[in-house]
């Protein structure tokens, strides 16, 4: 009996082993192991295109601005020889200290010859009326020259009115050749008056050292015909007697006279001006000189004045003159 349960638990134990032999034996479900996805992110970047040029703005060049309202122009003198400062002011009939504010950049110490001033109008003396807008003036295009030490630049106006007209004055703006300003200033003519059907040009020099091509356009600023019964200016004459023009066109030596009518009051300010033209019809020199006072009423002068040319050969000179009280 013990045997039997002996071989019987044997038998048991066997098949309990032989089980768990077949349980092994049989393929697991094996599940895949998840993948590993990098962090990364992705970083956008603009591929270049081509620029459509035909749609970007163009470039504009600067040009004039429109030039200030006009104020009356106060006439100008050019100091010669002899000159003072309170000369000059008791000659016009003004103080010295307005002389002296109007020209502030003026030494009177220290006056030099062919100096401009400006002479502010006296107290009682007679406005003259200028245009809110410039008349219509009659103007060529302005002409530069490079010079030693600048460039002088040179602008006809022309009188096409029937009485003189009185202190013309025009902006110049100086461009270098990509059309940037280089420079600008206000041009006067040599004289006060330009006398009906007669040309004057405004002159204006820019100092410095200028490379490549220069362009200039101008501006009227003021200008005005002179009032009727005007008594600030001499019906003064002129006359060419001989002009001789060198053989390269660079100088012309003119010589005449000059005088006054007899039912006329002594000249104390006398200026005469030559102006060179090319064979174009271009202003291409300008001289101013003045005569020694008095002219007196019936009485004429001879002058001489050299005029050199800016650049193209003189091929005829005109002189004009004028005269004060």
């Amino acid at each position: 009996m013990f045997f039997l349960e002996r071989s019987l638990f044997s038998v048991m134990l066997g098949f309990l082993i032989l089980v768990i032999a077949l349980a092994g034996c049989v393929p697991q479900d094996v599940s895949p192991s998840p993948s590993i996805t990098p962090n990364l992110s992705l970083i956008p970047y603009s591929s270049p295109t081509p620029r459509d040029i035909s749609s970007q703005t163009p470039m504009l060049i600067a040009s004039p601005t429109s030039p200030p309202p006009p104020t009356p122009t106060p006439i100008t003198y050019t100091i010669v020889v002899g000159d003072t400062m309170l000369a000059i002011a008791l000659r016009y009939g003004i103080s010295l200290e307005d002389l002296l504010a109007a020209n502030p950049e003026v030494n009177p110490r220290a006056l030099s010859v062919d100096t401009v001033l400006i002479i502010p109008p006296a107290e009682n003396s007679p406005s003259v009326p200028v245009t809110a807008t410039p008349i219509s003036i009659i103007a060529q295009s302005v002409d530069c020259y490079l010079v030693r030490d600048g460039v002088s630049c040179l602008l006809l106006v022309i009188n096409d009115k029937a009485r003189p007209l009185e202190n013309i004055s025009v902006r110049i703006v100086l461009y270098d050749q990509d059309g940037e300003i280089i420079s600008e200033g206000t041009a006067i003519t040599p004289l006060n008056l330009i006398p009906p059907d007669e040309a004057m040009p405004v002159t204006i020099f820019f100092p410095g050292s200028y490379s490549g091509k220069v362009s200039a356009v101008g501006t009227i600023l003021t200008g005005g015909r002179i009032p009727k019964n005007d008594q600030r200016y001499l019906n003064i004459w002129s006359e060419i007697d001989q002009t001789e023009i060198s053989e390269d066109g660079s100088q012309a030596v003119i010589k005449g006279t000059v005088g006054l009518p007899r039912k006329s009051v002594t000249g104390n300010l006398v200026w005469i001006v030559a102006i060179a033209y090319d064979s174009q019809g271009r202003a291409v020199g300008v001289r101013k000189i003045e005569q020694p006072p008095p002219l007196e009423p019936g009485q004429s002068r001879d002058y001489e004045i050299t005029v050199f040319s800016l650049g193209p050969q003189i091929a005829d000179v005109v002189v004009i003159a004028e005269a004060r009280p």
